[in-house]
């Protein structure tokens, strides 16, 4: 099952951030990354990956998670907006591989979805916020 999260995520290739999804439950999500310390990782820039960045790895989190519990299925999603967003100090490439993303179902509507999100590894966190994003069902 949560494997399948994956399958139905919209972002495919490289832009899949989320390697594995490693516990979920109605309420919230646990995920490990790729390696974040590859060349090739999509987000970095001149060699360097913003901890800022690491905001889209929370919403992939988030929308995992929304497959799993909320539309059941595969789907199109877009990140509307964020909200008390706070840089928690660690730096990304100080930390290694994987790192962990967490989402936590806040409310949903018919149309989408808010997720209090937190990626990091261990007690370092990088980055954590709130994420409201609208998930549409692809049709079947």
């Amino acid at each position: 099952m949560l494997a399948e999260a994956l399958e139905r995520m919209p972002h495919t290739g490289r832009m899949r951030l989320i390697a594995e999804v490693r516990e979920a439950t109605p309420e919230r999500i646990l995920c490990h990354g790729g390696d974040h310390h590859d060349a090739g990782y999509p987000l970095r820039l001149d060699g360097r990956l913003a901890p800022v960045a690491m905001i889209e790895l929370g919403a992939q989190a988030a929308a995992a998670h929304a497959s799993l519990f909320g539309i059941g299925g595969a789907h199109i999603g877009l990140l509307l907006a964020l909200r008390a967003v706070r840089l928690a100090g660690a730096e990304p490439d100080a930390l290694a591989p994987p790192l962990e993303a967490t989402a936590e179902r806040m409310g949903e509507t018919p149309d989408g979805a808010h997720y209090r999100f937190r990626v990091g590894k261990g007690d370092d966190a990088v980055i954590e916020g709130e994420a409201f994003l609208s998930i549409r069902a692809l049709a079947q």
